[in-house]
């Protein structure tokens, strides 16, 4: 419309101001956490009944071929305080993977990886599944991913990012997702997998970042909702003031 007075120009800016907050949020600011006490244990060995070593931090698999011993992991947890802020990538621990050698039909096909920690001063507990890909020590029968000269190397993957587990902070719910395996302690390029020469052992750091949870349920408003209700608020209310 052409015409118009003040006050639906002032309305016009108002009702569009709303729209921006509605559909540009503002840019979300980080949550900071503080981890410690990480412990990280085996559980859950699958695909063979020949183990020992669950529910500590060292577990062990496969009747031996050789005098090295089992093939198995070991988890190491970081000694000091950890401050992060959601996002971002942080080092949960070392897995330390010893691919030895181990008699046909004996070998684990996976294994759970139950981990403990206190953020923000409360204990919560994460479960997380590792697949264990068990080659045979056969030259030519290697598999594709196969990246030494020795026959055969082995491969560790994860089926999911994601415990069951949530926790809360400022009324939104929050997860430990998982990112995969560093060489280094930086953790920024983590990988989903990683590979053990035969008769080696090989040790990558868990990486993983505190996320917002996609289903919250709140009823505290996020910044820019609210924003975009004032806003609302305001144009009805002068709205209501011009008819008066």
């Amino acid at each position: 419309m052409l015409k118009s007075s003040h006050l639906v120009n002032s309305l016009g800016i108002i009702g569009a101001t709303a729209g921006i907050a509605l559909i540009s949020p503002l840019p979300a600011h980080a949550v900071s956490f503080t981890i410690n006490n990480i412990t990280g244990t085996w559980d859950n060995v699958q695909g063979t009944s020949v183990f020992n070593g669950t529910d500590t931090n060292q577990v062990r698999w496969g009747s031996a071929a050789t005098t090295a011993g089992q093939s198995g992991f070991n988890f190491q947890s970081p000694s000091s305080l950890i401050s992060v802020a959601s996002g971002s990538n942080f080092v949960l621990g070392e897995l330390t993977h010893l691919n030895l050698p181990i008699w046909g039909g004996t070998a684990a096909s996976g294994v759970d990886l139950d981990l403990s920690m206190a953020i923000d001063g409360m204990t919560h507990s994460f479960n997380y599944s590792f697949l264990i890909n068990e080659t045979p020590n056969t030259a030519g029968n290697c598999p594709v991913f196969q990246t030494s000269n020795t026959p055969c190397d082995d491969k560790i993957d994860f089926t999911s990012p994601f415990s069951t587990t949530t926790f809360q902070k400022n009324g939104f719910n929050y997860s430990l997702e998982l990112l995969g395996f560093s060489r280094t302690l930086d953790g920024l390029s983590p990988v989903s997998s990683f590979i053990t020469e035969e008769r080696k052992a090989s040790s990558a750091f868990l990486v993983a970042r505190v996320v917002k949870d996609s289903n919250n349920n709140t009823s505290v408003p996020e910044p820019t909702s609210a924003l975009a209700i004032l806003l609302i608020g305001l144009a009805t209310t002068r709205l209501r003031r011009s008819k008066d």
